[in-house]
């Protein structure tokens, strides 16, 4: 069954069954112009949003469209986890063929659902247009904080030490394979592959690391190592130096880049969506931060370098040289589209 055959509004009242399951604020979700909800007091709300746009942010011959719903969703939760909020809300719009399979669509939803479900977030509205090739799918979500533990960029200070919650690269290689552009051994294959189109939103950990106040900003890694530390240092107006030996690489990356012949510092740095969660952190608190870390189980935690006052990244190597880099890492309008 095309799309065009039910219409638009076939459309919704296919996907819009148990959208709302959870929140008591919901006054009125799917079905009208704007969606109405009561906030929770003595919080303040976030707000975020994300679009993905077809052959740009994603291959559609090289992803399940359930697979697409919950990584379209998941990159959203992501930035409300590295705000250390709780997300509540979503509102999905799609910009798609009218010769699109409706089974497509329903499946793309189930993604979505199945993920907001894991979170307690409930789809309350969106829109559906159509487009005259590709797919867009534009998601937003709105969450809520303790407005005295909401993390910004804008934090950093000199002497800070910068920690990440997981390993950096593995995604990029993904794209890297999915793109033929490396030929991987098969027992690593799916490895990639899940780790480019399967992102987990590390809400938990957004919350404790929020919660424990003692880090001075924090940011999700969805466009590189390099160029997200950049947007802290920016915003802090510091610098900052990475320690080269202290880049976390999975051991699947260092074996596909020694069958591979590529140096996996270069995924790990300007890569992106890894979606782990680069925190910075005083160093009189270091101490109490892993603590607190290790007490709530978030793990893996690593300290790969430190702020500092003159601006610019740059590596120590591990003969003690330090490199000057370039604030590499995805730009959508860089690309000749």
């Amino acid at each position: 069954m095309k799309i065009s055959e039910i219409g638009e509004f076939g459309l919704i009242e296919s996907i819009k069954k148990d959208c709302v399951t959870s929140l008591q604020g919901v006054i009125k979700g799917i079905g009208d112009d704007c969606a109405v909800f009561h906030s929770s007091s003595g919080r303040v709300l976030l707000l975020t949003t994300d679009m993905l746009v077809e052959d740009i942010h994603f291959l559609r011959n090289t992803i399940t469209p359930y697979r697409l719903g919950r990584k379209a969703v998941a990159v959203n939760l992501s930035d409300i986890a590295a705000m250390g909020g709780t997300p509540l809300i979503a509102l999905i719009s799609l910009a798609i063929s009218a010769q699109t399979e409706v089974e497509e669509i329903q499946e793309l939803y189930r993604g979505m659902r199945e993920i907001c479900g894991l979170y307690g977030v409930d789809i309350i509205g969106g829109d559906t247009v159509a487009s005259p090739n590709n797919m867009i799918i534009n998601v937003s979500l709105i969450g809520d904080a303790n407005q005295q533990e909401v993390l910004y960029r804008s934090g950093a200070r000199p002497g800070d030490r910068i920690y990440l919650t997981g390993t950096v690269g593995d995604s990029s290689a993904g794209l890297s394979i999915l793109k033929h552009e490396i030929s991987p051994q098969d027992s690593l294959r799916g490895h990639f592959i899940k780790a480019h189109n399967e992102p987990e939103p590390l809400i938990k950990t957004g919350k404790v690391v929020a919660g424990s106040r003692l880090a001075s900003a924090m940011i999700d890694l969805s466009d590189g190592l390099l160029s997200d530390l950049a947007h802290i240092c920016e915003e802090s107006r510091v610098g900052a130096l990475l320690f080269r030996d202290k880049i976390p690489l999975s051991k699947e990356l260092k074996s596909l880049a020694a069958h591979a012949g590529f140096d996996p510092l270069d995924f790990a740095l300007s890569g992106g969506e890894d979606y782990v969660l680069l925190v910075t952190v005083p160093p009189a608190k270091t101490r109490d931060f892993e603590r607190v870390c290790k007490k709530e189980s978030v793990y893996p935690l690593f300290q790969v370098g430190e702020i500092q006052e003159a601006k610019g990244i740059r590596i120590r190597h591990e003969d003690g040289s330090v490199e000057e880099l370039a604030h590499k890492g995805f730009d959508h309008f860089s690309h000749p589209w």
